[in-house]
């Protein structure tokens, strides 16, 4: 039967259900966040493993089931290779019960691992600009699942970043994080007033799309050649108005066929992205 290599075993500390240790992961994990460093964000489960490790994050410590990942636990050989490699990154390894497990989780059915991580800060000057390249302004935006299934897009159609303005959501919110499937950690992520925002992507020389019900130009028609900011608003009221008066402002609009009005922020992301991602890749004309 598969067992714990002897790094996990000589590292692992045994964490309580009522030790602090557990109830910093809780609170990682809660709706609210607690004051602390707002630097950590947790991964319920192993899925993020492999990218953690890949992208260099730095992980401070891994929680795991101690009857789940025991010789005679149920665990397949396939996890115990995932909980070996993040472990072998780790600066913490705690054993805890299926009971705290349960306590740290904040769904029914929990996992037997949780990872907590480090957010990289980014800055504008770390970004490292080509020729064509893509990027989605979050402008304002209140749902952490839109805004991780949005760089879960971007980073699927080929974007290079992310923006987050007029922030009501922070990027280690668990939501956004699972969201993401791992595209927050793994993309840069930037957090910038609007302001400085505008003036950056005019210095850089970016287009700006803005998606308009009251625009007459096909999503699909505007060039998808250079540097290209698309700007996605908050789900109710849309984008800050300000970047409406911009001269460098391309607003386009995507038919709609049906009743409807519109399309959920994150759809209409998602397909202006891809759009202009493809052709950037040279994948659609």
């Amino acid at each position: 039967m598969k067992r714990l290599s002897e790094h996990i075993c000589e590292n692992t500390v045994i964490a309580g259900i009522n030790s602090p240790e557990v109830k910093a992961a809780r609170d990682l994990l809660g709706a609210k966040r607690h004051p602390g460093d707002q630097s950590l964000f947790i991964c319920e489960g192993l899925w993020a493993a492999e990218k953690l490790v890949k992208k260099g994050i730095e992980v401070v410590s891994v929680f795991y089931d101690s009857e789940y990942y025991s010789e005679n636990g149920k665990a397949p050989e396939a996890e115990f290779e995932l909980l070996e490699l993040v472990c072998s990154k780790a600066e913490n390894i705690y054993s805890i019960s299926p009971k705290a497990c349960a306590k740290i989780s904040d769904r029914e059915g929990a996992d037997a691992c949780f990872i907590i991580a480090r957010m990289p800060e980014i800055k504008a000057k770390d970004i490292k600009l080509s020729e064509n390249m893509l990027a989605i302004v979050l402008d304002g935006q209140e749902q952490p699942g839109n805004i991780g299934a949005i760089m879960r897009s971007l980073d699927a159609a080929g974007g290079d970043f992310a923006v987050l303005t007029n922030r009501r959501v922070k990027v280690t919110h668990p939501r956004l994080i699972r969201a993401s499937l791992g595209s927050a950690f793994m993309m840069p992520v930037l957090d910038m007033d609007i302001d400085s925002l505008i003036s950056w992507l005019r210095d850089n020389h970016f287009r700006i799309i803005l998606t308009d019900l009251t625009a007459t130009r096909n999503f699909c028609d505007i060039p998808a050649e250079g540097r290209v900011a698309v700007v996605a608003g908050n789900e109710h009221t849309g984008i800050s108005p300000v970047w409406r008066t911009l001269k460098e402002a391309e607003p386009v609009i995507i038919p709609m066929l049906g009743s409807v009005e519109s399309l959920n922020v994150g759809f209409a992301s998602t397909l202006v992205a891809y759009n202009i991602g493809l052709r950037q890749k040279g994948l659609m004309n």
